[in-house]
């Protein structure tokens, strides 16, 4: 499937990752009885489609009503008592309902009380999915400034399973995102099949070697670079990073390879205005003792409404074409 008119966001919309996230729910739920989940939906293979949950575990799939704040909430208080929830907000944008659970109660337990004996475990998963002021925004940035959250954003099926199982088998709360604007077809189903190993949050991928131009990137956007530096033989020579944690980050990764290539571009799916690129390049510039032969750069979205038209949304993330065309400009 190429990015053309055929492009249709229900069709070719990611499942296989979906699968991998349950799969790594699922293993986790085998071992440890004090995994629930929580959510709209969740027992009407909405979100949650994992069979091997359903036929297992059906007393720990807890569906709630149409409430983003009220089954967050519901869901923080189920974590002090030591149950470890994983809570479905379906949409990202409904997570603006549920700011105050997430981001004022959860991550601040610990420190504002002795009556809890151990760090909580609490997963909020969400999606992206595709056009529309209030369906198509990325608000993952948002929360990497809150301190006590990890967020966490999977680009392939392999490192979904690996990344929900760690975020389920440490302490912490965790933000787990899933970029549905990935066409199943770009992913390969056996992918799903391999249970792999767990993956420590703040460890990037490194996708691609090189020694050219530095490439950091995530979910759709690292998808979209990928195919076309593989497609490229011109652009075989650059390096390219799947940031996977967007926060914690993995800064000795980029830093080692920015030292290597002297030269770093930072393809976002999200707005670049105070966004993941944005840090990124502020860290580097504070703290890189690379000696770089282009300025650091960074391409995104612009600071604009998501539009309701699903072939301008898809346009309004670098599509192939123009991260083909921004590579090349800093190759030359």
């Amino acid at each position: 499937m190429t990015e053309s008119k055929a492009w249709n966001p229900t069709i070719n919309r990611n499942h296989l990752i979906r699968d991998a996230i349950g799969l790594g729910i699922y293993d986790c739920m085998k071992a440890d009885p004090s995994i629930y989940l929580f959510g709209e939906g969740a027992s009407m293979k909405m979100h949650f489609d994992c069979p091997a949950i359903e036929k297992e575990f059906p007393e720990r799939i807890i569906t709630l009503p149409i409430s983003e704040d009220g089954n967050t909430d519901f869901a923080v208080g189920a974590s002090l008592v030591g149950v470890k929830p994983v809570v479905d907000v379906i949409t990202s944008d409904f997570l603006f309902r549920t700011m105050d659970g997430i981001c004022n109660t959860a991550p601040k337990v610990n420190f504002v009380t002795e009556t809890v004996e151990e760090e909580r475990t609490m997963v909020i998963r969400s999606e992206n999915i595709t056009f529309g002021l209030t369906t198509g925004q990325r608000l993952e940035s948002l929360f990497t400034h809150i301190p006590g959250l990890n967020v966490i954003y999977p680009s392939n099926p392999k490192d979904a399973r690996g990344l929900m199982r760690t975020a389920l088998r440490r302490p912490g709360i965790t933000l787990f995102f899933e970029d549905r604007m990935i066409a199943d077809s770009d992913t390969r189903p056996e992918d799903i099949e391999d249970p792999g190993k767990d993956i420590p949050f703040g460890e990037a991928s490194l996708v691609h070697k090189g020694d050219r131009l530095t490439v950091v990137s995530y979910a759709l956007t690292l998808r979209r670079t990928r195919k076309v530096i593989e497609a490229d033989d011109a652009l075989d020579r650059c390096e390219l990073i799947d940031l996977r944690s967007l926060y914690p980050l993995d800064m000795d990764t980029i830093r080692k390879s920015v030292r290597k290539t002297g030269r770093l571009l930072i393809i976002e799916p999200d707005i670049t205005h105070s966004g993941v690129g944005a840090e990124i390049l502020a860290e580097i510039a504070e703290s890189s003792d690379a000696k770089m032969s282009t300025n650091p750069s960074r391409v995104g979205a612009p600071m604009t409404m998501i539009p309701a038209s699903q072939f301008l949304h898809k346009d309004l993330i670098p599509t192939e074409e123009r991260i083909k065309r921004e590579i090349q400009e800093r190759l030359n």
